[in-house]
């Protein structure tokens, strides 16, 4: 079953459209405070799964190109960005068209090898020289039995001032999806990495840089 962001956190509330026999138990994590910092970029930034809260296009708005595979998430999502229903392991755009790209935890809802198609369609699309910006939750294996995954619930910080509170979550991989692991598909890719920045907590949390060579 796929479930998109928005339907997730309704159903974990109880508000959902799922039925209630298909609502899943997950591990809930406790709330976690987040400081995202703010970032340069010149012209256009491609961010990839930037429906729902749309953090990226909160911060940068209308230098965004919003991409989503879902339609509903990007009507939700904040006015700004340009918003475009697009599946990110195929990307519409023509080859190095972006000086920077943004992931912000939305790498979690996709399984290892739509990740693969993922970080090799964001090289294509990125100039050289450009870098990729990335952000998210490590997600472990089954942690507590009959849960379907884990649940992370945020208040993140944003550089004006401004507190989002939202949660993210997904299915239970089969193996760990943690920074090493993105570090291994980013090479494979042809990135180069960059700054990689861990944060302890209930849960841990990752952001990396990644660049294109020049």
């Amino acid at each position: 079953m796929n479930v998109t962001r928005t339907q997730f956190l309704l159903a974990l509330a109880g508000a959902g459209s799922l039925a209630a026999q298909e609502r899943p138990k997950m591990h809930m994590f406790e709330r976690q405070d987040f400081a995202v910092d703010d970032f340069q970029a010149a012209g256009f930034i491609l961010d990839i799964g930037g429906g729902g809260e749309g953090i990226i296009g909160l911060m940068k708005s209308s230098q965004v190109v919003a991409i989503d595979l879902y339609k509903r998430e990007l009507e939700d999502a904040p006015p700004g960005p340009l918003k475009i229903v697009m599946d990110a392991t195929d990307l519409k755009f023509l080859d190095a068209t972006f000086d920077t790209v943004t992931a912000f935890f939305s790498l979690m809802y996709m399984n290892p090898e739509v990740q693969r198609k993922t970080f090799a369609e964001a090289f294509r699309v990125m100039k050289p020289g450009g870098r990729w910006l990335i952000w998210d939750a490590v997600m472990p294996t089954v942690m507590e039995k009959d849960t379907k995954g884990p649940a992370f619930r945020f208040r993140f910080h944003l550089p004006d001032g401004k507190e989002i509170q939202t949660g993210y979550g997904a299915f239970w991989p089969e193996k760990p999806l943690d920074a090493g692991h993105y570090k291994a598909l980013a090479q494979q890719a042809g990135f180069r990495i960059g700054a990689v920045k861990e944060q302890p907590g209930g849960f841990q949390t990752f952001s990396m840089e990644l660049r294109k060579p020049a």
